[in-house]
């Protein structure tokens, strides 16, 4: 009889919860702070220059919106092994930061500190897995926005606790 009992509880449970596929499940969509609106607006095929010492060269970026408007992904040099990632998000009070998985092997988190109409300043999380002393990292990253279609950005790198240069790519949207 015990048997029974557990066989008909497993497939009551299998029957309510084990039917369910990814499809059913809804989600709320995050809309998020202004600077993060601002940021998913990004949606979409970018291509442009950048200069890392050795000349001008091309670089393409893309930006997509996932976890159910939660979050941000940009891929530049994607498909290359030079491929990096940046995820932007809010935090729990809606302050828009970003971890960057970098080519220098780690992952800067950096939160907004200034916030433009055309531009938002990011700067290296009190709270970053960095050894800002010691380890080359991405220390800070300015994004300047010239309509929906163009964009810059400035990535401060680190090393030794000092400034030591910094990366501008100019992108422009592919339509």
């Amino acid at each position: 009889m015990k048997i029974q009992k557990y066989i008909v509880t497993a497939l009551l449970v299998f029957s309510t919860f084990g039917s369910a596929s990814a499809d059913t499940v809804e989600h709320q969509f995050y809309k998020g702070s202004k600077a993060f609106q601002q940021m998913k607006q990004l949606a979409g095929n970018w291509e442009g220059t950048v200069d890392m010492g050795k000349g001008p060269q091309k670089i393409t970026a893309s930006y997509r919106v996932t976890s159910a408007g939660s979050a941000l992904v940009e891929t530049i040099f994607g498909g290359t092994p030079n491929e990096m990632v940046t995820i932007y998000h809010d935090d729990k009070n809606q302050r828009l930061g970003l971890t960057h998985y970098c080519g220098l092997n780690n992952q800067p988190k950096m939160v907004l500190i200034s916030e433009k109409e055309n531009s938002l300043e990011f700067d290296l999380a009190r709270d970053a897995p960095i050894d800002a002393a010691h380890e080359p990292h991405m220390h800070a990253l300015t994004l300047t926005f010239a309509g929906k279609d163009e964009m810059q950005q400035h990535w401060t790198q680190f090393a030794q606790g000092e400034k030591k240069k910094v990366v501008m790519i100019a992108f422009k949207r592919v339509l």
